[in-house]
């Protein structure tokens, strides 16, 4: 099941999301990043199979039920709609309307802005046409979504490579010894 969050509860509740505002008096970008005890890059290994999308999802659903994540918040770190009334009103991309439809349907659409609870179950669907509006509209970049004790911080790149910032010594050991066994390729930044 979804769960809306509001966006003033979804900031004091979960500190650790990234929050991203525009200075005009200063004609520039003010940005919050939690620190983090490391920070990866991570990606399905397309060798193994063309069709990466289907087992991206499946294979980092499989890593959040190995790390016992259960629910996942996604947040924009922006102040903006989750779908932009320009978005909303698209009609050349199929793949894109279908996700418009299902965003629509759980009533996340042009006015809200808050975050999104989504659990395990539901994951598989929802990660679907996330994907989809991460990499069919530009304006969709920056969303990131973190499991419930904050301790792993994620971002979709439009690419299907996900960003995986560690909070704690614990759990970057428990994410390296998951990882591993999974088909991703890791990258580690720091």
């Amino acid at each position: 099941m979804l769960q809306k969050i509001k966006r003033d509860i979804c900031i004091i509740k979960y500190r650790k999301l990234p929050l991203i505002a525009y200075d005009k008096k200063e004609n520039d970008e003010v940005c919050f990043f939690p620190q983090h005890q490391s920070c990866h890059w991570i990606k399905y290994d397309k060798a193994l199979n063309r069709s990466n999308n289907r087992n991206l999802k499946a294979e980092f659903i499989q890593l959040l039920q190995n790390l016992n994540i259960e629910d996942l918040i996604f947040f924009g770190a922006t102040n903006q709609p989750w779908i932009s009334k320009f978005t909303s009103k698209r009609t050349d991309h199929k793949t894109l309307v279908k996700s418009l439809s299902y965003f629509k349907s759980h009533k996340i659409w042009r006015k809200f802005n808050g975050g999104v609870a989504v659990n395990i179950n539901d994951m598989s669907q929802f990660f679907t046409h996330f994907y989809t509006l991460t990499k069919c509209d530009g304006s969709f970049f920056d969303y990131y979504f973190i499991d419930q004790n904050e301790y792993f911080l994620f971002y979709l790149h439009y690419s299907g490579e996900i960003e995986v910032r560690i909070q704690t010594k614990k759990s970057a050991k428990q994410f390296h010894e998951q990882v591993k066994k999974m088909r991703f390729i890791i990258r580690s930044k720091n």
